[in-house]
């Protein structure tokens, strides 16, 4: 369903962590994983979608706009001005590895030793301030 064999395994790894925090008040274990993890798939591709209008909604620069390097960087001063006030920590963090250090999501999964699942909710949560502030900033 995924397409991504890592992907895949970060979904049935959570599955199982989650089996390990509470017992399973079913008759059919095999029926129940199989609709967990096909629940959490689907999800997870509807999470990507989000991160796709993340990254469009991050775009500094429409194309009828001809900034000079200064303007934007002006407006990412800005961005990252009102990130600081409205995101999380982690939140913050997760924004600042991808957009501004250039990580990719394994990387920044990694590094703050969390699934990539996670790092997708996280910036999730950071598009949704961002495109609120790219609607009052126009």
């Amino acid at each position: 369903m995924l397409y991504d064999e890592e992907e895949a395994r970060d979904v049935v790894s959570e599955m199982f962590a989650t089996l390990a925090e509470r017992p399973l008040p079913i008759e059919s274990v095999e029926g129940y994983l199989r609709t967990s993890v096909r629940n959490r798939c689907l999800n997870l591709i509807a999470k990507k979608s989000v991160r796709a209008k993340f990254e469009q909604a991050y775009t500094l620069e429409t194309p009828e706009e001809s900034a000079d390097a200064e303007d934007t960087e002006q407006r990412l001063q800005q961005l990252m001005a009102f990130a600081q006030r409205t995101l999380t920590e982690q939140t913050l963090r997760v924004f600042r590895m991808r957009h501004i250090d250039g990580m990719k999501y394994q990387e920044i999964a990694d590094a703050l030793g969390i699934s990539r699942v996670m790092v997708y909710k996280y910036l999730a949560q950071a598009m949704e301030k961002v495109a609120g502030y790219r609607r009052f900033a126009k």
